[in-house]
């Protein structure tokens, strides 16, 4: 499984509720029309658990841009992004990539009214075993009398 699989997988859950809403990763366009949605990742952290066995944690920011902009009516569009908010803990909590990956830490903030949901996917991973002789060649000889 590789970082991609879990961005497709989150683009996906995010299609099946608002199938008529753009999604974007990786950068922001000049030109962006909202509604839309980016998938923004932080840095990811891997870290060697026993053997052969490893710990990879990708944090998201999903930001969600709605339609216009009104000062006048900025209580009513923290509503609607409340509720986009809400919809968000329901759909991302848990995604399937290769069987089900659980969203932990979830939160959401709206800053310069655009809507931030924050979710960590914490995957255990296991590095395929290196093939080569378990011992070396063991001679044995035996003799009667």
């Amino acid at each position: 499984m590789v970082i991609n699989d879990v961005i497709s997988a989150m683009s996906r859950a995010l299609d099946d509720r608002y199938p008529d809403i753009p999604i974007h990763g990786e950068e922001i366009k000049q030109n962006l029309d909202p509604p839309s949605f980016f998938i923004k990742l932080f840095p990811v952290n891997h870290t060697r658990k026993l053997g052969r066995r490893y710990m990879r944690q990708h944090t998201f920011d999903v930001h969600y841009f709605p339609q216009g902009f009104d000062a006048d009516d900025q209580v009513a569009e923290n509503e609607e992004m409340h509720g986009v908010a809400e919809s968000l803990y329901d759909r991302l909590e848990y995604i399937e990539c290769n069987g089900l990956i659980r969203g932990t830490k979830m939160r959401h903030e709206i800053i310069n009214g655009v809507l931030h949901f924050f979710v960590d996917y914490n995957i255990h991973l296991m590095r395929d075993k290196k093939d080569g002789p378990v011992m070396q060649v063991m001679v044995q000889e035996g003799h009667v009398k």
